[in-house]
């Protein structure tokens, strides 16, 4: 192989924190979903954030268990926005995807999002977005929280997408092009924003929300207070002389065929 075989072509990103009950099912069925398309050259990224329980000693044993885990260590908890920015920084494929650590979403999912990265012609998406159209798990309170976010947000963008904070993939070029300014859970709404800016084809693919089986969501109305603010000072920027969606040049959306080499 030559070393630009070697490269991968997609990278999947999974911050954790405080998921040690969660994360050795999160690793069998990531495995086991990637084992079945190893054509696809992946490769698996996974930043342990200074977690206050056992999930550092859990994820280095899988990390043996599954030797092509590559493990990020913060020593102290840095919080999810940074946890994200060290793995689009360590991650090297030509497609990103997010997948959370909490067994929330079914990783089985996983090629209804690669597919589109990966298909050519009117089939091709730069950005797939994970729809949680039944959220029966959520308490009530949740839900309405998360519909009115949601609402929210197209307003104030006037965009019509229909999930901003689930499972979401999208062509590394768009990453590394734009500069993230929201440093709360505004980020994938801001990545999101910024594609639809940038004319790139986002596709929207039905997702299964299974609920926790341990633990409970570190969601709250601090967090959520943090990512509308964030929101408003975007929204002000967005509708400012000085916004530029991408800080670098253009991203061209990709219309060629992708190379598929298997490992």
């Amino acid at each position: 192989m030559t070393s630009q075989e070697l490269i991968p072509q997609v990278s999947f990103i999974i911050p954790v924190y405080n998921e040690e009950l969660n994360i050795t099912g999160v690793f069998r069925d990531l495995y086991q979903s990637l084992e079945a398309h190893r054509d696809w050259r992946w490769e698996v990224i996974v930043i342990e954030d200074g977690s206050q329980d056992r999930t550092r000693e859990v994820i280095q044993g899988l990390a043996k268990q599954y030797p092509e885990t590559q493990l990020i260590l913060h020593d102290k908890n840095m919080g999810y926005n940074q946890s994200m920015r060290d793995g689009f920084r360590k991650a090297r494929g030509k497609y990103f995807m997010y997948v959370g650590a909490d067994e929330e979403f079914d990783c089985s999912e996983i090629p209804s999002f690669v597919a589109p990265l990966l298909a050519k012609g009117d089939e091709h998406a730069d950005v797939v977005l994970g729809v949680r159209w039944q959220r029966n798990a959520y308490k009530l309170h949740r839900f309405f929280l998360s519909v009115i976010y949601i609402f929210l947000l197209n307003f104030l963008f006037k965009l019509r997408v229909n999930d901003y904070n689930w499972s979401q993939a999208w062509k590394s070029d768009l990453i590394r092009n734009i500069d993230i300014q929201s440093k709360s859970l505004f980020m994938l709404p801001e990545i999101i924003i910024k594609a639809y800016d940038l004319g790139l084809k986002v596709k929207e693919v039905p997702s299964n929300h299974r609920g926790r089986k341990w633990g409970k969501s570190s969601l709250n109305m601090r967090i959520m207070s943090h990512a509308l603010l964030d929101a408003f000072r975007f929204l002000s920027l967005r509708k400012s002389r000085d916004y530029r969606p991408s800080v670098k040049p253009a991203i061209v959306p990709h219309t060629e065929e992708p190379v598929t080499i298997s490992r």
